[in-house]
């Protein structure tokens, strides 16, 4: 009985060894759910390279003339005082003819000019230039609006004998049907004197 104790004891302690380390090697399922720790693909959309379609503005059609687009815009009254200021301007006035001009210097001096019109309101000339008892020839150019004549008269006699100067520039308006303003003497591009002037067409 005794031998039997002493065998069975050896076999008792393997058991208990066996299941006491299969309890210690155990792992504890948990109770608290694993989370998902994947990550998700992104979603990427292929651009779109469709460009819209422009939209083209139609050309923008410029005015005939001033007096056609002030026709278009602002009040009848303004318009027509504008209207008529816009035909003053473009219109030149008639200045054909023969005209006598004298220069308010205190001096025996005129010109008597021929003007005729040479084309989109230019003016040509020629004519005499007396002074001191001397006539001399000139040729005269410039242009003319409705109110206003700019002329520019040069000797057409080469260095004559005591000459002074050799061009006359004559800036005129219409008052009453007389032109009158200011002239400037010039001689090789430089101003030599200035005054008043008066012409008169006969």
């Amino acid at each position: 009985m005794r031998l039997a104790s002493i065998l069975l004891l050896p076999i008792l302690l393997s058991c208990l060894s066996i299941q006491v380390h299969g309890d210690a090697g155990d792992i504890a399922e948990p109770s608290m759910p694993v989370p998902d720790m994947s990550v998700p693909a992104p979603h990427i959309s292929a651009p779109t390279m469709d460009v819209p379609a422009p939209n083209p503005k139609p050309p923008v059609k410029p005015n005939s003339s001033p007096i056609q687009a002030l026709n278009k815009t602002g009040n009848t009254s303004s318009n027509q005082a504008q209207v008529t200021q816009i035909q003053q301007e473009v219109q030149s006035m008639n200045v054909s003819g023969k005209w006598s001009i004298k220069f308010n210097d205190g001096t025996d001096k005129s010109l008597d000019l021929n003007l005729w019109p040479s084309g989109e309101n230019r003016i040509m000339g020629y004519g005499t230039l007396t002074e001191e008892g001397a006539k001399h020839s000139v040729t005269a150019s410039g242009f003319s609006t409705a109110q206003e004549l700019k002329l520019i008269a040069k000797s057409a006699t080469p260095e004559y004998t005591n000459q002074k100067y050799d061009e006359y520039d004559l800036d005129l308006l219409m008052v009453n049907n007389t032109l009158s303003g200011t002239y400037v003497l010039m001689s090789g591009g430089q101003s030599l004197g200035k005054g008043n002037a008066t012409a008169v067409k006969q």
